[in-house]
C-alpha cells in the first residue's frame, strides 16, 4: 500500500471515530508502527491531524461523530474515568449527570448506590436508570437534539432555575488551558453552564483525546471546575499546567487504578 493510500485510510478512520491508536491502525493495514508514526507525522505537518500519545485525533474540534460511534471510541479510558468518578457519589446524594458517552458509562458505575436523586438532560441516561427503584430520576425537559439524544432550549433553562444539586458530573468536547472547557452545540453548552452554577461540586470527565482542542462554545473556565478526571494517556505537560491553576486533577490507568492527584 502506498503512503497516500494509507493516509487516506487513516483519515477515513478519524472522520468516523475522531481518534485512532497506532497499534490498531498498524494491525488493520498490516504495516509496522513506525510506518504509521511517519504517516501521522506527515499528516500533522499538513495540518490534517494532531498526534497524541499512542495515536492521533482529527484536527477539527468542531466536528462531531455519531453518538453510537463515539460510545465505542476510547471505551477503556472512558470506563476507567467513570469508575473513578463514581467514588465521589454517596448514598442519598442529589446529582446531575450531563449528556455524553462517558456520562453513560458513569451511571452504570453507580447502580449499586442507594437513595440517589438523579437529574439529567440525556435520554439514554434516563433510559438506563428508569428501572432502578432506589433512584428518583428527573429529566429537565426541552427540545430534543437527535444526534446526541439530549435536551436543551428555553424549557430546559426554566427547569434548571429552581434545581440545586450536591454534585454534577459533566462530559466535555474539548479542553484547552486558555479556552477552558468547550463544547460544539450552543444549546447543550448553555445547559451544562447553568447546571454547573447549580451544583455545589462540579466534576468533569474527559479522556485524553479531548485535550489541546477548542470547540466553539465555552462551558466553563479552568478555574470554574472543582475536579477534573482523565486517563494516563493525557499529555503530562497539560496536566501540570492545569494543576498550576489550583485544579484537582486525577489521572487513572485504563484498568481503573489511580495514578495521582
Amino acid at each position: 500500500m502506498l503512503p497516500q493510500d494509507r493516509q487516506n485510510e487513516i483519515m477515513k478512520q478519524l472522520q468516523k471515530f475522531r481518534t485512532i491508536k497506532i497499534s490498531d491502525i498498524s494491525r488493520d493495514l498490516n504495516v509496522t508502527r513506525e510506518t504509521i508514526r511517519k504517516d501521522l507525522y506527515e499528516m500533522e505537518e499538513r495540518g490534517l491531524i494532531r498526534k497524541v500519545h499512542g495515536g492521533a485525533i482529527l484536527n477539527k474540534a468542531n466536528v462531531e461523530t455519531n453518538y453510537i460511534n463515539r460510545k465505542s471510541t476510547n471505551e477503556a479510558e472512558k470506563r476507567s474515568i467513570a469508575k473513578r468518578a463514581a467514588e465521589f457519589v454517596e448514598d442519598g446524594d442529589t446529582i446531575y449527570v450531563d449528556y455524553g458517552t462517558t456520562a453513560l458509562f458513569f451511571v452504570r458505575e453507580i447502580l449499586s448506590k442507594k437513595g440517589l436523586t438523579i437529574v439529567t438532560n440525556s435520554l439514554p441516561i434516563a433510559n438506563e436508570l428508569v428501572d432502578y427503584s432506589e433512584f428518583e430520576v428527573i429529566i429537565i425537559g426541552g427540545s430534543v437534539r437527535k444526534n446526541e439524544k439530549s435536551l436543551f432550549g428555553p424549557i430546559a433553562y426554566r427547569s434548571i432555575e429552581r434545581l440545586y444539586m450536591d454534585k454534577g458530573f459533566f462530559g466535555i468536547g474539548a479542553v484547552d488551558i486558555n479556552a477552558g472547557f468547550t463544547n460544539v452545540h450552543m444549546g447543550e453548552s448553555e445547559v451544562s453552564r447553568l447546571m454547573m452554577i447549580h451544583c455545589q461540586k462540579t466534576i468533569l470527565l474527559a479522556d485524553y483525546s479531548k485535550f489541546n482542542t477548542v470547540a466553539m462554545n465555552q462551558v466553563a473556565s479552568v478555574e470554574e471546575v472543582d475536579v477534573l478526571i482523565t486517563d494516563s494517556n493525557t499529555d503530562q505537560e497539560i496536566l501540570n499546567q492545569l494543576r498550576e491553576r489550583n485544579k484537582m486533577v486525577i489521572t487513572v490507568e485504563t484498568e481503573g487504578s489511580e495514578l495521582d492527584e
